[in-house]
């Protein structure tokens, strides 16, 4: 018997809770890994101190934000515009 919609629907609800829950999982021992490596870092800042060596600074984090596609006419292409999104802000009206 092929599958019905309702089917298709719970095997996706459930494809997208395991796939939630490997997220989560990830993100914890992201986490977790974090903390273990600013625990060190602070150990080793202290030896550094002692050896008259440089700290070592925490690596900046990089994050992606979503952006909605705008269509090429809904976005105004003057040096204005180009200027504003070189300098990291928004694109308002």
């Amino acid at each position: 018997m092929p599958k019905t919609f309702r089917d298709w629907l719970q095997e996706g609800e459930e494809l997208y809770n395991g796939t939630l829950q490997e997220y989560q999982a990830i993100e914890a021992q992201l986490e977790e890994l974090e903390k273990q490596l600013a625990v060190k870092r602070d150990e080793l800042n202290q030896f550094s101190q002692l050896l008259d060596k440089p700290p070592v600074e925490a690596r900046r984090r990089l994050f992606a934000q979503v952006v909605e596609e705008h269509s090429a006419s809904s976005i105004p292409s003057s040096s204005q515009t180009i200027a504003k999104a070189l300098a990291g802000r928004g694109l308002s009206k």
